[in-house]
Formats: C-alpha cells, sequence, structure tokens
C-alpha cells in the first residue's frame, strides 16, 4: 500500500473546467480525458515545495529522471531509462559569426542536442522513458500510437523494454527505416494507406474496439511533462534563459510544454517568461504557416487561432514533419502571438545544403527536421525577427541515423577515377564558399 503522501504526489487539472482527477490510474479508467466536459488537455500539478528545484539544477544529472520530483511517477523502481534528457546544449560559434558578419548582430546562438538522448537520439525519448515507466507502474500491457516517426520508434523501443505491446500506426509515406526499427522491438506496425490524418483516424479506432490507451497527441499531459524539463536543463546549462526559441513544428508540444514548465516554476523563478517562439514548418507541409500568414494579414481577429487550413496527403521530403491537419495549432498559436514569435517557411530544396553546411562547420550532421531547425535561423534573421543581444536557442531533433536516405544526398566531394595519376590531395577550406553559397542563394 503506498503511503499516502506519495498517493498525493500530483493531480491532473482540466484545462477547460477545472475538474480534477487524482492520478494516472484514474486518468486511463476515464479513457485520457475529463468526466465532466469531456476535454482531452488536462495538466499536472504537484504536492512539492519547488524551493528544493535550484538544488536539483545545481547538480549533474544523469536523465531527465534527475528531476524525479517533478514528474509523476510515485516510486523510483518503476522507471525505465536509456540515459534520455541529460543532453548538451552547444554554443554554436558559426552561427555566430555569420549573423555578426552578415547582419550585424552580436548573438549568443545555442544548440540543443536531442539527437544525443540515449534512447533512439530523438526529440521523443524523454516522452517515451515516462510513458513505459508509469505504464510499468500502474500495469498498463497495451497501448497504441499514430506517429510520422520518431515517436513511434521511441515508444516501440521503451514500451518494449517495460514489457509494453505497442501498436503503431503509420501513414504509408512513413520512412522505412522507422518500420524495420519498430518491427525489430517487436511491436506491431500497421502501414495506413493514407497520410498522417488517417493513420490517426484509424489508431482512434483500433483503440475504443479492443479498449487499448492511445497516444492522446501533442497535449498528452505524459509528453508534456516529460518535455518540461527542457526548462529545468537549459535554467542549469545556460547563463541566460533563451529569448528566442527556434523548433521545427509538427504538433507543438515542445512550446506547450515549454509554456507549462515555466508556469510551473513561477513561484520559484518569477522573472522567467516564455522566449519567443519561432516555429519552423517546411513548404511541403506549412499548415501552421498558412494559417499564421493568413491571421496576421487580417490583424489578428478575435479568434484566428481557430481557423487554419487542412492539407491531405502533404508531398513533403521530411515525413516526420507531415502533420497535415494541426490539431494543436489553437494552443500553439496563441502561444506564439503571446511569445511575440512568428511561424516561420523554409524552402525544402535548402534542406540539403543546410545539412551539408552544418556538418562542416560544426561537425554535427543532422537529419532532415533538425535541418528545417537550423534553416529557420537563417529565415529568422532575413526577416529580422531576431534582435541584437538576444540569446537564441535551436532545439533540433533527430540525426543521420534516422534518415539514411539525407545523409547520402550529402555526397559532394566524391571522384570517379580509373587510375592514381586523377587522384590528388585536397583541402577541405576550399569547400566553405561552396557550401555557404548553397545556403544563402535564393
Amino acid at each position: 500500500m503506498l503511503r499516502i503522501k506519495i498517493q498525493h504526489k500530483y493531480r491532473l487539472t482540466c484545462t477547460q473546467c477545472g475538474y480534477l482527477t487524482p492520478n494516472f490510474w484514474t486518468w486511463f479508467e476515464q479513457d485520457q480525458q475529463c468526466p465532466k466536459c469531456g476535454s482531452k488537455h488536462s495538466e499536472v500539478w504537484y504536492n512539492r515545495r519547488y524551493q528544493r528545484l535550484p538544488r536539483l539544477i545545481g547538480r549533474t544529472p544523469n536523465s531527465f529522471w534527475h528531476y524525479f520530483p517533478f514528474l509523476p511517477l510515485l516510486r523510483r523502481r518503476h522507471i525505465i531509462s536509456k540515459g534520455e534528457g541529460a543532453i548538451p546544449v552547444e554554443r554554436w560559434i558559426f552561427l555566430e559569426e555569420f549573423a555578426k558578419k552578415k547582419y550585424g548582430l552580436d548573438l549568443n546562438v545555442h544548440v540543443y542536442r536531442n539527437d544525443l538522448n540515449g534512447g533512439t537520439g530523438t526529440f521523443k525519448d524523454i516522452a517515451a522513458s515516462l510513458a513505459a515507466s508509469l505504464f510499468n507502474e500502474i500495469g498498463i500491457n497495451q497501448y497504441c500510437i499514430a506517429s510520422t516517426g520518431n515517436s513511434a520508434t521511441a515508444y516501440a523501443k521503451y514500451l518494449s523494454l517495460a514489457k509494453v505491446n505497442c501498436s503503431v500506426f503509420m501513414p504509408e509515406d512513413a520512412i522505412k527505416t522507422s518500420e524495420a526499427t519498430i518491427s525489430s522491438y517487436g511491436q506491431q506496425v500497421f502501414r495506413v494507406m493514407g497520410d498522417y490524418a488517417k493513420a490517426k483516424e484509424i489508431a482512434v479506432g483500433y483503440a475504443r474496439l479492443h479498449n487499448i490507451p492511445i497516444s492522446t497527441g501533442n497535449i498528452d499531459p505524459i509528453r508534456i511533462e516529460a518535455k518540461k524539463t527542457m526548462v529545468f536543463e537549459w535554467l542549469r546549462q545556460m547563463d541566460k534563459f533563451p529569448d528566442v526559441y527556434i523548433q521545427a513544428v509538427s504538433g507543438g508540444t515542445g512550446p506547450i510544454a515549454i509554456d507549462k514548465g515555466i508556469r510551473e516554476i513561477k513561484q520559484v523563478y518569477p522573472g522567467l517568461k516564455n522566449p519567443r517562439f519561432l516555429l519552423v514548418q517546411t513548404d511541403g507541409c506549412d499548415p501552421m504557416v498558412q494559417a499564421w500568414e493568413d491571421a496576421e494579414a487580417a490583424g489578428f481577429p478575435e479568434g484566428f487561432e481557430k481557423k487554419y487550413p487542412i492539407i491531405n496527403n502533404p508531398q513533403t521530403e521530411v515525413p516526420t514533419l507531415a502533420t497535415g491537419n494541426p490539431a494543436t495549432y489553437p494552443i500553439v498559436a496563441k502561444l506564439v502571438k503571446k511569445s511575440g514569435g512568428s511561424f516561420l517557411r523554409m524552402h525544402e530544396k535548402k534542406l540539403v545544403p543546410v545539412g551539408k553546411l552544418t556538418a562542416y562547420e560544426q561537425k554535427v550532421i543532422p537529419g532532415p527536421a533538425s535541418a528545417v531547425s537550423i534553416a529557420g535561423f537563417f529565415v529568422a534573421l532575413r526577416k529580422n525577427l531576431i534582435k541584437n543581444g538576444e540569446t537564441v536557442l535551436l532545439n533540433i531533433g533527430e540525426g543521420p541515423n534516422r534518415a539514411p536516405y539525407f545523409l547520402e544526398q550529402m555526397i559532394y566531394t566524391s571522384h570517379n577515377v580509373y587510375n592514381v595519376d586523377e587522384c590528388a590531395p585536397h583541402s577541405i577550406d576550399d569547400y566553405r564558399a561552396q557550401l555557404w553559397n548553397e545556403v544563402m542563394r535564393d
């Protein structure tokens, strides 16, 4: 029997009507929704003294579980972890130098390296770790999720570690590497003949038919609680909390989680506020950007956030960002507007050039979604959305192992030869101008 004090560690509060759900056991018994108003959006709040958070932030973590007092798990013995969340915030000087030379801006540019997560090397590992640990504690042994790739891969691995059966619904254009990885963990894959919206539709029907819990997407309180720990890590690692936050966006859990984390610790850090959110989509799938541009042109009328287009079967080179029906846009758009931020569009023809330049200058090879975020930095500079003296944080997702087809496109220094006379030494400096020109060319 759990001690009363442990039982009352946290509760979930409905964001629409305020209904209190005492724990995740009850949350899943309620079909992951508020029984009073039907909303699927509840937030986790803790009966904890946050005065101890600065002490935790002062120590070096092994994973995001370092912040266990402020995560919705009751017993540490139920933790399923591969060292995720304890990732570095790096200073990328080459981007600072570019901003100074081209735009006369003195910036501090940092990058949060989710490709170094210990699970699958993606932005999704911390959420999958928390989900697996909770299911381990609660006793859930079946789960399902609709995903374009990265979430499914992370959940497949962590849930297999917790001996939870996971059924994954993927759109027909999902990366084969993701499908193979999920299968290798023994989890079930349903490749849906249609886009991500169709995959979600069938996943919901499957969950109802078999009475199986399902990931509720970008407002899933499990995802948000895991990802809010980014805020704690930035406070730990950075001299100054970021003024500007740049991320490639599909659904938008990142900014939702950042906002939740900051609201949660306001009593200890009263001066903390959301950074300016600059969220990036590609021209292959940009419903949020389209909606934002229309709202901006109309002067952001009342209820602007409720109007957004739906792109059926988006044709994009970044399948992990192929959310054509952005159901969380109303939440994310209000956060962006309040922060003074914007939605940005980058052209997919720049994906490979940005990837090659980053690998050359920083010796970090990004995956395609990561390249979208990095490209967003260049777009933001061009649009004068970053101010002199600001601290900028880029949140990058996966590495090239998640998208080998993208890595293959970065080959540019190879020569086909027939004899030794055709081979000559080279200087890597000779490539710099070529790579920068590719990125900056219209």
